[in-house]
């Protein structure tokens, strides 16, 4: 699951450098003599562009006119380019600074020396391919046959020409209109209908959107064997990660593994940023931070998808951390599978994503979910399903595609459902890849193992090595902690949270060292002195905001060298403010510093962040 992106370009981490040299092996190039430009993926026939090209040739009374991406839309050292996706469904073409005119059908005589279709490319810059390699150019040999075009001109000298002289003849010009939200569209878009009106600022500029969007939605079936290979690594991905999950590993970990596995089978780009959310970042729906330790017994969600040759697949698995799903969580799980099952037995054409309506699938999805169990306080769980049955998969990952519109034959959607409790930790969405046929549905990542049961056997199957690794980090502990030192720090931790639920300054007095050295940081300050921790935490902190507080530690991690020792540990606390008894709840994670002073363990700093508050403007 994947929302439309706000920007049209792509940030992407410095190992996408290495994708796209493995992807260049797999590449289709047409070879001449002498060096040769290269795509960067493969690409359908030039025949099935000039096909799309020509069905909206036929749908307009004026010029279509394009840019590709220019390649300067993003500053980011670590970004690679990649074409605009609406001039890359019609040209193939995956370099930057290109454009196209499009001339409608039967009109290409009323302009002298205009063909019907030209594709305008970047002069040959020999001083730049030193630094960026081979790049194509109107002036390579054979150009015409390599690009699908009966024309190929430059682009710095010739495009705005050719434009103003069709601006003379037709009064409409055809281009992709930024939208009316989103801060006027895509920058991409803006500019180039600014450029436009400079252009040719006698002419009516009119959007051709809806008709590349419409043709967009039905693959051909080249688009449908790339979506299957970008589906294909995916459902890779997630069996390794099925193998590979277990507590003690940080979320970021299994998602490197994942991206791993798509690079190494080919994938030049993740279709969206990898989502990994484990326990309480289960529930967020597009997490991609990354950072928690996974705990035993956890739920992990996985969003996790390859681009192939500019394809998105989009997979979602939810995971036991630890190979075995608890009880509630294994009933949750079962209603998403349930709620997931009845929609697929509904999709065939005719059928939509339309919440209301008697051909909804996202409406069946939804009664399953709503009639099956219930919440902590014994409502339905309807309310949980926060988000769409699914969308339409393609050169984005949310191709486009209308919620109440039927679904047609050649149509590759995802099916979702999703069921998040905050208040449990416990988020479960199961998400696959469908393409509609002529009589019903093809489950494209059918692969990859949904039933819960099959699930824990996969990741039992890979215990041992599992294990194994366990046992490879259990040999970093320091050999200097022992049972008693251990126990006497756990014991401290322990009443250091009866402290805090206590306000109990005469508590905290046996656990901290008395000292003005010791500190405590948090999100509102740095304490230095145990005496300024006592006035500032205990007392006007807890004693006086709180009327009620309970602090609980969980998931304590504990390193002891010699007279040293930190910890660390998740907590989640309870209170009601003193003000008005409003309730506040909040989490987090906190690392502890502890020192043995003449024998005696004792807690010299504490460090914690991120704690968000739920009542607006009060409290940490």
């Amino acid at each position: 699951m994947r929302s439309g992106r706000l920007w049209p370009v792509r940030s992407r981490g410095l190992l996408n450098s290495a994708r796209r040299a493995l992807c260049g092996l797999l590449c289709v190039v047409c070879c001449a003599a002498g060096v040769q430009a290269q795509e960067r993926r493969e690409r359908e026939p030039n025949s099935v562009y000039a096909e799309r090209r020509a069905k909206l040739g036929v749908q307009v009374d004026g010029p279509i006119i394009l840019w590709g991406f220019t390649g300067r839309e993003e500053v980011s050292q670590a970004y690679i380019f990649a074409q605009e996706e609406n001039f890359y469904y019609l040209t193939g073409h995956n370099e930057e600074g290109a454009g196209l005119i499009i001339l409608p059908a039967g009109q290409k005589g009323d302009v002298a020396n205009v063909v019907r279709e030209t594709l305008f490319l970047p002069a040959k810059n020999p001083q730049k391919e030193k630094w960026n390699g081979v790049r194509m150019s109107p002036s390579d040999p054979g150009i015409e046959a390599r690009t699908g075009f009966v024309a190929v001109k430059p682009f710095e000298s010739d495009f705005r020409s050719v434009v103003e002289n069709l601006a003379k003849t037709f009064p409409n010009l055809y281009t992709i209109l930024p939208y009316q939200k989103e801060l006027g569209g895509y920058p991409h878009e803006k500019a180039v209908v600014d450029w436009l009106q400079l252009a040719a600022p006698q002419a009516k500029l009119k959007d051709i959107r809806t008709q590349i969007n419409t043709l967009r939605q039905i693959k051909s079936p080249g688009e449908i064997a790339f979506l299957k290979q970008a589906i294909d690594l995916s459902v890779d991905s997630h069996l390794e990660a099925m193998r590979l999950m277990r507590p003690g590993l940080y979320e970021y970990q299994v998602a490197a593994k994942m991206v791993e596995v798509h690079a190494w089978g080919g994938s030049e780009a993740e279709g969206y940023a990898p989502i990994v959310g484990a326990g309480p970042n289960s529930t967020a729906l597009h997490y991609d931070r990354l950072s928690r330790k996974i705990e035993d017994g956890d739920i992990v969600v996985l969003d996790v998808g390859a681009q192939y040759s500019g394809y998105s697949s989009d997979i979602t698995r939810t995971l036991p951390a630890n190979g075995k799903f608890t009880p509630r969580q294994r009933e949750i799980y079962d209603i998403v599978l349930g709620a997931q099952n009845a929609a697929l037995a509904a999709l065939k054409p005719g059928m939509d994503f339309c919440i209301k309506g008697n051909k909804s699938v996202h409406k069946i999805a939804y009664n399953y979910i709503n009639s099956h169990g219930k919440d902590l306080h014994d409502k339905p769980l309807g309310t949980y399903f926060i988000h769409g049955l699914g969308h339409h998969i393609g050169l984005d990952v949310h191709d486009p595609g209308e919620y109440c519109a039927p679904f047609q034959p050649g149509m590759v959607i995802t099916i979702e459902p999703g069921i998040y409790i905050p208040e449990e930790n416990l988020g479960v969405r199961i998400e696959d890849d469908v393409l509609i046929t002529e009589t019903g549905h093809r489950l494209l990542s059918e692969r990859l193992p949904r039933d819960p049961g099959e699930i824990e056997k996969i990741m039992a199957g890979a215990a041992p090595a599992r294990a194994k690794t366990e046992k490879g980090e259990a040999r970093n502990v320091s050999p200097a902690e022992t049972p008693t030192d251990g126990s006497v720090i756990r014991g401290l931790i322990e009443n250091y949270a009866k402290s805090v639920d206590a306000a109990d300054t005469a508590l905290a007095a046996e656990i901290w060292l008395d000292s003005p050295d010791v500190s405590f940081i948090h999100p509102l300050g740095h304490e230095h002195g145990f005496e300024q921790i006592k006035q500032n935490v205990y007392m006007r902190l807890m004693g006086d905001t709180f009327s009620e507080r309970k602090l609980t530690v969980h998931d304590i991690s504990l390193h002891v060298y010699r007279d040293a020792a930190w910890a660390e540990f998740y907590w989640d606390f309870a209170a009601k403010f003193r003000k008005d008894g409003s309730p506040l709840t909040t989490h987090s994670r906190e690392t502890q510093l502890y020192r043995r002073e003449q024998g005696r363990w004792r807690l010299v700093h504490v460090h914690y962040s991120g704690m968000p508050v739920t009542a607006e403007g009060q409290g940490f």
